[in-house]
């Protein structure tokens, strides 16, 4: 019999065996070490009291972990990963626990519930517009193979241990995801390089790459400073800093069509396409 409870008093480590189990036949790869999983759950904001686990005979077997901030004004809960072993799978789970987080929500006053969606997964995705969910954004993924990167730097690039957010979110030409934002750079700084090239000391350039993983969550470039090579300068640059053998650019907005010609001209290739949806509380 199938109950269900926060994970307030679940361990990491057992969250993160289910995890696995229930993404090893997902639509993409995931083959997150644990260290790995720690970090995204700290960067994406978890919160084990508003998340929510599935369990048979003590055992979890499905989950759906929630993070919390404040989102475009509002307070707002974000689904960092839903997940139920192939065992227990088409028992209406995943629709329960959706159903118990928004309880949850509602009775800490949460205002709306934001998560991601590789558009492919057709039965998520029904799931979440039959729940109420609705497409706010559709984002592109991109990645980079080490080996398949032959340009170098035209620019000096320097590094800075933070960035003056105000400055450089003028240079955004959309408003960087959940896992992409300040919020979640900031939650984890400690991981990530920040790479800056400057004229007349002034940044006109920026871009932050995770050492380990190979994750770039922000480059962007002053829109006056544009294909004059910053931004090539700046990728080489951060594939020096990480030890990853392939950089991924997650979540890039599909109207943004300067920023995919920059990308398919350095050499990344294009890998998954998301959804961003949104519930009103």
């Amino acid at each position: 019999m199938v109950y269900f409870n926060q994970l307030d008093n679940v361990d990491i480590e057992t969250i993160y065996k289910t995890f696995l189990s229930a993404f090893n036949d997902y639509t993409v790869a995931v083959n997150l070490p644990y260290l790995q999983f720690k970090h995204m759950l700290k960067r994406k904001g978890y919160n084990p009291q508003i998340s929510v686990g599935a369990f048979e005979h003590n055992q979890l077997v499905g989950f759906v972990l929630n993070g919390y901030r404040n989102w475009n004004g509002k307070t707002t809960a974000y689904d960092l990963g839903t997940g139920v072993i192939a065992n227990f799978r088409k028992q209406g789970i995943t629709t329960n626990l959706l159903q118990i987080a928004k309880k949850q929500f509602y009775d800490a006053g949460i205002e709306q519930y934001l998560l991601e969606v590789i558009t492919s997964n057709t039965a998520a995705v029904q799931l979440y517009k039959k729940s109420g969910f609705t497409v706010q954004r559709e984002f592109q993924c991109y990645e980079l193979e080490r080996a398949d990167h032959t340009q170098g730097a035209l620019y000096t690039v320097d590094h800075v241990s933070k960035l003056d957010w105000e400055q450089v979110k003028d240079f955004w030409d959309f408003k960087p995801s959940w896992q992409n934002s300040i919020e979640s750079v900031e939650a984890l700084s400690e991981n990530f390089i920040y790479s800056i090239v400057c004229k007349n000391n002034t940044i006109v350039g920026y871009g932050i790459i995770d050492k380990e993983t190979g994750d770039i969550p922000q480059i962007a470039v002053n829109k006056s400073w544009r294909q004059k090579g910053i931004g090539s300068s700046l990728i080489a640059d951060l594939l020096q800093n990480t030890d990853a053998h392939k950089i991924k650019l997650l979540n890039v907005q599909c109207q943004s069509d300067s920023i995919k010609h920059f990308l398919f001209k350095i050499g990344f290739k294009y890998s998954v396409r998301q959804y961003e949806m949104l519930l009103k509380l």
